[in-house]
């Protein structure tokens, strides 16, 4: 028994010391541990390289950005208060003027038609889009054709009559647009008992200043072409020509 037990006891030891053995084992083992943690450390420190770094640009930037603004905020070499800054705000106060909308549209419309100013230069006249402004009349240009009749009732719709020559300086004018490539229909035509050339107006054509070619005869109604002026059928579609007084400002 005691043999036995002493075996026993021995065995039993022999089984510490093996357990006490083979846990220095496992202990050495350790090492990959040991290198999972030093990586761990290692990413951290480049994190707080790149975040250091990442302060460091930042700062420079905000040191550069305060360096080209004054002491007021407002870009360096810039006056704050322009002769251009003046001069919108003073449009935008007094806008709701009636004298301040007028001279804002003299200064940026009437300059650009020299030919219209009036006399003394503190008015002007104006056309709407698509008109010929000249010495205070505007003149339409039709693209299409009618005859004389048609041509005649168009203009009212736009607020105007067909065309009325009183003088040469017009007449030039009207030659100078078409350059006398078509016929115009003008205010002129043979109503009158005594079969004399009328203006729309009432007026009487004075042949001395306008010579008409072509018979004067009822149902004759007059046009441009080239330099003259012409008798042509009523009837017969060419172009026209609008007018109408310029709007004074």
């Amino acid at each position: 028994m005691q043999d036995e037990e002493g075996y026993t006891v021995l065995n039993l030891r022999s089984q510490e010391k093996t357990t006490i053995r083979l846990s220095p084992g496992r202990i050495q083992d350790s090492p990959l541990s040991s290198q999972c943690f030093k990586c761990m450390l290692g990413i951290l420190g480049a994190l707080c390289i790149i975040l250091t770094l990442a302060v460091i640009i930042l700062t420079i930037l905000v040191f550069q950005g305060g360096s080209h603004k004054g002491p007021t905020g407002t870009p360096p070499n810039t006056p704050a208060d322009s002769d251009s800054g003046r001069r919108s705000l003073n449009r935008a106060e007094g806008s709701s003027r009636p004298e301040d909308v007028l001279a804002h549209l003299r200064q940026n419309l009437c300059d650009l038609q020299t030919h219209s100013r009036a006399a003394g230069g503190s008015e002007c006249k104006l056309c709407p889009m698509d008109w010929l402004s000249h010495r205070g009349k505007c003149y339409w240009f039709s693209k299409g054709n009618k005859d004389w009749n048609g041509s005649r009732d168009d203009c009212p719709r736009k607020r105007s009559h067909i065309l009325v020559i009183q003088d040469q300086d017009e007449m030039q004018f009207i030659q100078n647009v078409t350059q006398g490539k078509y016929p115009i229909w003008i205010g002129l035509n043979v109503t009158s008992p005594e079969e004399k050339w009328t203006w729309v107006d009432g007026s009487i054509l004075n042949q001395n200043l306008f010579p008409v070619s072509g018979p004067a005869v009822r149902n004759s109604c007059g046009v441009i072409k080239g330099n003259q002026m012409r008798s042509e059928m009523c009837s017969a579609e060419f172009k026209w020509i609008c007018q109408k007084e310029a709007a004074l400002i």
